[in-house]
């Protein structure tokens, strides 16, 4: 039989800094049909996809933003 002691431990949440991960990317997403910009570095880029889709699609008109940050969970020492 395998014994596991466990100890408290102390964690924080700090941005993730490496280089390749986005601080933030945009995502917006059509409240009438659920098509989305995908995620974007730029909210201009998403906000663009949302014009033209709302150009093709002259009743959606609405639209959520998911907006990611990353973040990394660390042991304290």
């Amino acid at each position: 039989m395998t014994r596991a002691v466990a100890r408290p431990a102390r964690w924080e949440m700090s941005q993730e800094k490496i280089p390749a991960v986005p601080r933030l990317t945009h995502d917006l997403e059509c409240v009438v049909c659920f098509d989305r910009s995908g995620p974007c570095r730029e909210f201009e880029e998403a906000r663009n996809w949302a014009f033209s889709h709302s150009g093709q699609h002259r009743s959606h008109t609405a639209y959520r933003e998911i907006a990611l940050r990353f973040w990394r969970a660390s042991l304290m020492e």
